[in-house]
């Protein structure tokens, strides 16, 4: 069973983590926030990336949770999806400094206004 694990994970190490949502989010947008996160965590990202795109259909305004689809199709491999993730992300940002300022983030960014 473990070496499934690793065969999920891969080699790379994730360039950042998760986002939580912010208190008073969409009670189903956090509850699949938090799946995808727990998805996440244990290298499953097509399942994380299921899972924040359900928490998306909840709350398409939520930055944090484009930002984690970016960085589940970071991981898989996806990176031309990346950048249009991140630029919603940017959108909703409202200001959150674990977005604008994340090294994730602004590795992709570089250059965009």
């Amino acid at each position: 069973m473990h070496a499934g694990f690793f065969l999920l994970a891969g080699c790379e190490k994730p360039p950042a983590q998760p986002l939580i949502l912010p208190a008073g989010a969409e009670p189903s947008s956090f509850m699949f926030n938090e799946r995808g996160t727990d998805y996440f965590h244990k290298g499953n990202y097509s399942e994380a990336v299921i899972a924040f795109l359900q928490a998306k259909a909840a709350d398409p305004h939520a930055g944090e949770i484009h930002f984690n689809i970016a960085l589940c199709r970071h991981m898989m491999g996806q990176k031309n999806k990346v950048r249009d993730s991140l630029k919603l992300a940017k959108k909703y940002a409202r200001e959150n400094p674990e977005i604008l300022q994340s090294p994730f983030y602004l590795q992709y960014m570089q250059g965009e206004g």
